[in-house]
């Protein structure tokens, strides 16, 4: 994603966003590693209401992970990242590609598989001359192609993100094919194998998206932050809800990507997990960075984890751009420092933004950065997780018992006497006086 290789991120935001890890050769090529399948149809969970796509980069990966992530709020991991050799191989001296051959990912995987998530790897790419070179070049698209699919083969994964930052518009072309044969190969592999594309949330953005889905990419994951960055005019959120008075914004964007016929329900709203601190003259949330302190006290992206409040600072909340933040004074450099970040409730306003225009999930960028914090588990349990069924009462009625009436007696009724026949008198006798 594109808040990590970045020039920018230098010196103290380096150390605070990328810590890089190390993968050992032994433990790369573990002999005990269990075999790795990817999910069949039967198998994908489908417990929540939306997709939840979490990134996780190599550097946050521990053996500890596997078992720090809630996977029933997920529906898809996505380890990032590998790269590309100037040939089109995969860069195996990568060290995001070692780590997707270490132990720890092979336990992430296995766990996100018994819980029904997908689990995909981020191919990522940057710089506008490297991605013409390569789109240009069919024969390095080949041989990329096929070396990710043997390397989802190998790892049991379920999916690809393409995740080509900094293109050129008359390469898109180059660019939807390459998706479209991506997806084709992947298809063969895998029936239900997927091909996610990352887009930035401009208009660029916005025209890259319609070349992914017209190479059939199953779903476009909008990188919904780095709105503002260390050299904005203004401190604020760095994944706006709203801005004031206008301008680009999650809700412009997405006003956006639907004036362009795209099909909103493939696409996925990714948001930070880390926040954006400058140094400032006041106080005051909304006013100006102080650039002359950039070279004691520069702007810098940090995690939410890292984030404190310390006693004397001042903090709140906008509900304009659904931010938190914090205006800490720093006594040895004369400056205020104000971060802003999100929190529970300002990712749940974003969520609902989110299941109001239809999409077909959020994203997180990235998973770790919040140190598992359970209150943003929750905020996604809330928006995503369906209610409980209803308990239906049943009011219990009085029951009157009837009692029963007394059978009639059957009595046959008596037979009809018949009359007795009068006898007539014998002829030729004489009565008797």
């Amino acid at each position: 994603m594109k808040t990590i290789r970045l020039p920018l991120l230098v010196g103290l935001a380096l150390a605070v966003l990328v810590p890089f890890a190390t993968v050992t050769d032994a433990e790369a090529a573990s002999p005990k590693a269990p075999t790795l399948h990817p999910l069949t149809a039967k198998q994908v969970a489908h417990r929540l209401t939306g997709e939840v796509y979490g990134f996780l980069p190599y550097w946050l990966e521990t053996p500890k992970t596997a078992a720090s992530l809630q996977y029933k709020l997920l529906t898809t991991v996505s380890l990032f990242d590998i790269g590309l050799k100037a040939n089109g191989g995969i860069d195996h001296s990568w060290v995001g590609y070692k780590t997707l051959l270490s132990a720890s990912s092979t336990s992430t995987i296995a766990a996100a598989h018994a819980a029904g998530d997908r689990v995909d790897v981020t191919l990522a790419s940057f710089g506008y001359l490297q991605n013409r070179a390569f789109l240009r070049n069919k024969t390095d698209q080949r041989r990329a192609i096929r070396q990710i699919v043997a390397l989802l083969a190998a790892r049991g994964l379920d999916g690809v993100t393409v995740d080509f930052e900094s293109v050129y518009l008359r390469d898109l072309p180059d660019f939807s094919r390459f998706v479209d044969s991506l997806e084709r190969a992947i298809r063969v592999h895998n029936k239900i194998g997927r091909v996610t594309v990352a887009v930035n949330g401009s208009t660029t953005g916005a025209a890259m998206a319609a070349a992914a889905f017209a190479g059939h990419a199953d779903r476009v994951l909008i990188m919904g932050y780095d709105y503002r960055g260390s050299r904005s005019a203004i401190t604020g959120s760095t994944d706006p809800l709203v801005v004031r008075g206008g301008g680009m914004s999650l809700t412009w964007t997405l006003d956006a990507f639907k004036a362009g016929k795209l099909p909103m329900n493939k696409v996925i709203l990714a948001l930070p997990y880390y926040g954006m601190s400058w140094p400032t003259a006041s106080s005051k949330p909304g006013t100006a960075p102080a650039q002359a302190a950039y070279g004691k006290a520069p702007a810098y992206p940090i995690q939410v984890s890292k984030i404190k409040v310390p006693k004397g600072s001042r903090h709140g909340y906008d509900r304009v751009e659904a931010t938190a933040w914090i205006a800490t004074y720093d006594a040895h450099l004369h400056v205020w420092r104000q971060t802003f970040y999100d929190t529970a409730a300002s990712l749940t306003a974003k969520y609902n933004l989110a299941k109001s225009r239809g999409l077909a999930g959020v994203g997180l960028w990235a998973l770790g950065y919040d140190s598992g914090a359970s209150a943003n588990w929750q905020a996604l349990a809330k928006a995503f997780q369906p209610p409980p069924p209803r308990k239906v009462k049943v009011k219990k009625h009085t029951v009157h018992h009837v009692k029963p009436k007394p059978k009639a007696i059957h009595r046959p009724k008596p037979r009809a006497r018949k009359p007795r026949a009068h006898k007539p008198a014998p002829v030729g006798k004489p009565i008797a006086n």
